[in-house]
């Protein structure tokens, strides 16, 4: 008596590339785990079982995305039926329908496979581009750092943003890279911006430094006989202002005032202007005395209030004249413009 296989072929095969609505179930068939049919079952068993496996590979993929380890159940599925029919004779009645359903089976098979390889490619990409987020997180922990850290951890965000895009849109690691990509080009996004950052301080530093060495060369030029400071007061005060504006595009970027450079700045400014007003002074001084100026051609003393020459003393270490009411315009300059370029290169 023949097995009751016909409401099994009734089930003419399975589309999976957007799941299936599954409308009859076959009837229990002869369950077949082994990957090699085996010779004891009769073609029509076979056939039966094939169709109970295609039905469980199109049940178990229902509703996609889903991750590796079920499309791979699915395919051993597909693949142990394709075999229970390839091992059916051509000589058996069933050969025909076996024959049509192959070719429907391996055609899911291979739409399997296909998925199969966009999972894993998917799963492997969302892995390495948390890998790298993690990296590039660790990279950057407990600032400051330096400019080529902020840049290492920059190329890290890179490839992880490229691996999270890279992701098939079909995959079940689609939706999870969707909700992590905002968060790494936001992170992304603000270590470019630190590294801008950065760039502006190293060329603002840069520019201080430049003019703190020509001031501090100043002394090996000027001749002991010489009254003058070594740099006229206008070009001086031009090159203060310069660095005031560029101190304050520096300031101008996000973070800025908390980089360790910047206080450092805003202390040589405050420096440089003092020998702004100390020399501001001595011009005054000038214009009203112009007999003391004939007396002082080398010193170039200028009188200030008791406090000021106290602070000249405390912070500078300067030398005062005429019993602490007066200080020498060179020499109090270039001992400021000297302590200004030890910090400045302290902080490079």
């Amino acid at each position: 008596m023949k097995l009751p296989y016909l409401t099994a072929a009734l089930w003419t095969g399975v589309l999976l590339l957007n799941g299936c609505s599954l409308v009859e179930q076959p009837m229990a068939a002869i369950s077949t785990p082994d990957a090699t049919p085996s010779p004891a079952l009769s073609p029509e068993d076979r056939y039966a079982a094939a169709i109970n496996l295609a039905w469980e590979a199109a049940v178990v993929v229902q509703k996609p995305p889903h991750p590796v380890e079920i499309w791979q159940e699915a395919r051993v599925k597909w693949r142990q039926a394709i075999r229970l029919l390839e091992a059916i004779p051509p000589e058996s009645e069933i050969f025909t329908q076996a024959k049509q359903k192959l070719t429907i089976y391996r055609s899911n098979y291979a739409a399997i496979d296909n998925r199969l390889v966009d999972e894993k490619k998917g799963s492997e990409a969302l892995k390495e581009a948390q890998t790298l987020a993690w990296q590039a997180a660790v990279t950057v922990q407990n600032p400051p750092h330096p400019l080529k850290v902020w840049q290492r951890a920059s190329l890290k965000w890179q490839e992880a943003i490229a691996r999270m895009e890279d992701i098939p849109k079909n995959t079940s690691a689609y939706a999870v890279s969707q909700k992590k990509l905002p968060v790494y080009r936001n992170n992304y996004r603000a270590i470019s911006q630190r590294i801008r950052t950065e760039n502006l301080a190293l060329q603002t530093l840069k520019e201080f430094s430049n003019l703190t060495t020509q001031l501090n060369d100043i002394p090996n030029k000027v001749l002991p006989s010489n009254n003058q400071v070594g740099i006229r007061y206008s070009e001086y005060t031009r090159r203060v202002q310069q660095l005031e504006e560029v101190l304050a595009r520096f300031a101008s970027q996000p973070g800025a005032a908390k980089h360790p450079v910047y206080p450092v700045l805003q202390e040589a400014i405050a420096d440089f202007q003092v020998v702004t007003r100390l020399w501001q002074a001595y011009l005054h001084y000038k214009q009203d005395n112009a007999q003391w100026l004939y007396d002082d051609v080398f010193n170039q003393l200028v009188p200030l209030p008791p406090q000021e020459v106290n602070m000249l003393v405390k912070k500078y270490g300067v030398k005062p004249y005429s019993g602490n009411t007066k200080v020498s315009l060179r020499f109090t300059a270039w001992t400021i413009w000297h302590q200004t370029g030890q910090r400045l290169r302290k902080v490079q």
